[in-house]
């Protein structure tokens, strides 16, 4: 369907725009820009696009939500603690939006093409794995999130000589970013190949 596809190419490009307004590495900034192409290459596959659509989506507030963090709470909180309480909160509430819509697809596919096109409803290979490794994500906010709390324990009412027990509790912390990179850079990699799936499994089916 025509419209899924602007739909998830201008949600893709409009990820890709809103990385200008904070501070990214390259190798976050090629995560937009590999949506934008998997968007072109799923350009007669929706089942393809809707689940491209889908990280796109979520990429864009994430952006939207970073930008606020960076510039608005940031700025307004210096206690690190509060600090990292809302950043992790933030990135926990995006992961498990993303399992929601992952989670309830087929409920958005319905909604975008009104239950005209069917092959948009059929199972795309790439959603278990997908889902696993956004469980993964949800975990490592989650993680990061009460780490940031046992580390931090005097600031929640706990004498410090037991909170000091605690303060060398960073492994979440100190490697978060590598461990979201690693399951969205494989979200990408499934997207990929699940379109790959789709697009060569119907050839196949049609040999005698």
């Amino acid at each position: 369907m025509r419209s899924l596809f602007n739909i998830a190419l201008l949600t893709s490009v409009l990820a890709t725009l809103s990385v200008v307004f904070i501070k990214v590495s390259i190798l976050e900034f090629i995560i937009p820009v590999a949506l934008i192409i998997l968007v072109f290459m799923s350009k007669k596959d929706v089942n393809s696009q809707l689940l491209t659509l889908c990280f796109a989506f979520v990429f864009v507030l994430t952006s939207a939500a970073m930008y606020t963090f960076n510039t608005i709470i940031k700025p307004a909180e210096p206690n690190v603690f509060f600090q990292n309480i809302y950043g992790f909160s933030i990135n926990l509430t995006l992961s498990l939006t993303l399992l929601f819509i992952l989670k309830h697809r087929m409920t958005v596919a319905v909604l975008l093409t009104k239950g005209r096109t069917a092959s948009v409803f059929e199972k795309n290979h790439a959603e278990g794995p997908l889902y696993f490794l956004v469980l993964i994500l949800v975990f490592v906010d989650f993680m990061a999130l009460l780490e940031n709390f046992i580390r931090n324990l005097e600031h929640i009412g706990v004498n410090e000589e037991i909170a000091r027990a605690f303060w060398e509790w960073t492994f979440f912390y100190d490697y978060y970013e590598y461990l979201k990179a690693v399951p969205i850079f494989l979200c990408i990699a499934l997207l990929y190949v699940g379109l790959i799936v789709r697009t060569r499994r119907q050839p196949i089916q049609s040999q005698p």
